[in-house]
């Protein structure tokens, strides 16, 4: 219709020396004559990085389709109108009970959502394009093909968060309110669904792999103990290139979990402790020298930690090879990949998993 009442004007029905105004019909065979359909505005295709040789081992070989494949076998199985339960693959016994599987998903609408069906010219290709525009509100939902929405049967409690992002409305959706989001979900199937196990699938967003703020990682340790270690007074982490001791930084946050804002905005940051490793034999491995020693407190850096852990000789060894990109196969090029490759750096779950 933008067409038909831009013909309209008197100044273009002149230019046009028509007599009267076109009809819709007219209209649409114009555009179809000049090259135009009327269809969705071509997008790109979404690259998340799953073809990577890590990922597919992952999935494909070593831990998630035979997990998978394990928990279908005790799951029902549905005809494809949804209304008649088959049997399942493998009976279910006494020691192997029902599973339902949830999954977990977020969607955000917003006010001011684009046209996505109008006249594209044929020539038109694929462009980046802002998601959204104005306000906001973000439905993060749990669903499951046994009983729909995640709620109580009597539909008092239910799993659905609304959530308005923004820093003047509700913040921003952090790890912590999947969190929270999540307990409440084991709470209600924990009291209502009791009977049966229960497997929440998340996808793998940010906010859901985060680890604990102390969790360890040999990524951005220090190859030896910083230089101006002996002037440790155990509170002043020092400043630039003369650090006292090494830690991770981590942001402030309040009473309620939120980040503290400084007054331009930025978040505010500190430095705290990384949590003790573990020998092989299951006993505590500090990062730190103990007290009584006479660099207590300060972080001992890859090369001792290594050498407790039974690494002779690495003192020729690099820190980390350049852009820690190490060649295929290798288990002894770097500090980082060393330490990459000890069971408990290994195996660190995230908070959501943990």
């Amino acid at each position: 219709m933008d067409i038909v009442n831009y013909v309209k004007r008197p100044d273009v029905l002149t230019r046009l020396k028509l007599k009267k105004p076109i009809s819709p019909t007219t209209a649409q065979r114009w555009m179809k004559h000049v090259g135009y359909r009327w269809s969705k505005t071509p997008t790109g295709q979404f690259v998340d990085g799953h073809e990577r040789c890590g990922v597919i081992e992952y999935g494909h070989k070593l831990v998630f389709l035979p997990v998978w494949a394990e928990l279908l076998s005790r799951t029902r199985i549905y005809k494809t109108d949804g209304s008649t339960c088959l049997s399942q693959l493998v009976p279910v016994t006494t020691s192997s009970r029902r599973v339902v599987i949830w999954n977990h998903d977020k969607s955000t609408y917003y006010a001011n959502h684009r046209r996505k069906i109008r006249w594209v010219h044929k020539s038109e290709t694929a462009v980046p394009y802002a998601k959204g525009e104005g306000p906001s509100l973000m439905v993060a939902d749990t669903v499951s093909p046994d009983y729909g929405w995640l709620k109580s049967p009597d539909g008092q409690q239910h799993g659905r968060v609304l959530f308005k992002a923004g820093k003047a409305r509700d913040g921003y959706f952090t790890t912590q309110n999947i969190l929270d989001q999540a307990s409440n979900a084991m709470d209600i199937l924990e009291h209502h669904f009791a009977d049966e196990d229960h497997v929440i699938v998340f996808d793998n967003a940010t906010t859901h792999l985060k680890l604990a703020d102390d969790a360890l990682s040999a990524r951005k340790m220090p190859k030896f103990s910083p230089k101006h270690r002996k002037e440790w007074d155990g509170s002043d982490w020092g400043e630039g290139r003369q650090p006292k001791t090494w830690g991770v930084e981590v942001n402030v946050v309040d009473e309620s979990g939120k980040p503290v804002h400084a007054p331009s905005g930025e978040t505010k940051k500190m430095k705290v402790r990384m949590c003790d490793a573990t020998f092989p034999d299951g006993s505590p491995q500090s990062l730190y020298y103990p007290e009584g020693h006479e660099l207590a407190g300060v972080f001992k850096g890859m090369a001792v930690i290594l050498n407790e852990r039974g690494h002779a000789d690495v003192s020729k060894i690099r820190a980390e090879c350049p852009k820690f990109q190490c060649e295929k196969g290798a288990d002894r090029c770097c500090y980082r990949r060393m330490l990459y490759n000890e069971p408990n750096f290994v195996n660190v779950k995230s908070l959501l998993e943990s």
